[in-house]
């Protein structure tokens, strides 16, 4: 009895109807051609949190979807840490990206996006208000750090670089890690 439940269960979910937005948003990358990549450069996820635009290397980059519910987890939470969240079946730390980087918010209309990431330190989900894709740029492209980033007391911004016709900061994939890490003890 319980198999024939969880079989219509799974019917309901995967027969369902697809939001029209999201429907089209995957209509748009499906068709839109493909960049070739140059040699020497490398590949990020352009995202932004806040009025921050953010450059998030594509090596630690693991899938990108819709918002979901995120979970509390009884007296543990902060302004990053903002609950457990499932992706592909698998329970995550949700972080807010606006709050650990004490981001500006922003008067954009947002379209929140939940990215996985796999650092050195684990697997995180990050809440961005927006993620507009992935672009390339060469190592070279890259110019420093304003002095108010750099300075910070934890820098995870390493760099600007240009990236869709908007400069967006370099996140350093060690040093977040390490933040987020840091976001989870209470």
């Amino acid at each position: 009895m319980s198999h024939d439940l969880d079989t219509m269960a799974a019917r309901l979910l995967y027969d369902r109807e697809v939001n029209p937005e999201l429907l089209e948003e995957w209509t748009a990358q499906v068709a839109a051609p493909k960049p070739t990549r140059a040699r020497g450069t490398v590949a990020a996820l352009l995202l932004r949190s806040g009025a921050e635009w953010l450059a998030l290397p594509a090596s630690c980059l693991d899938e990108a979807a819709g918002p979901s519910p995120i979970h509390a987890v009884p007296y543990l939470s902060s302004p990053v840490f903002l609950g457990l969240i499932n992706m592909g079946g698998e329970l995550l730390p949700c972080m807010s990206l606006a709050a650990l980087l004490r981001a500006t918010p922003s008067e954009l209309p947002a379209h929140p996006r939940v990215v996985a990431v796999s650092l050195a330190q684990g697997r995180f989900a990050l809440l961005a208000d927006e993620v507009a894709g992935t672009a390339t740029y060469h190592p070279g492209e890259v110019r420093p750090a304003p002095d108010t980033v750099a300075r910070s007391p934890r820098p995870l911004v390493r760099g600007v670089v240009e990236l869709e016709g908007r400069p967006a900061g370099l996140l350093d994939a060690t040093a977040l890690g390490e933040a987020l890490f840091r976001s989870l003890r209470p």
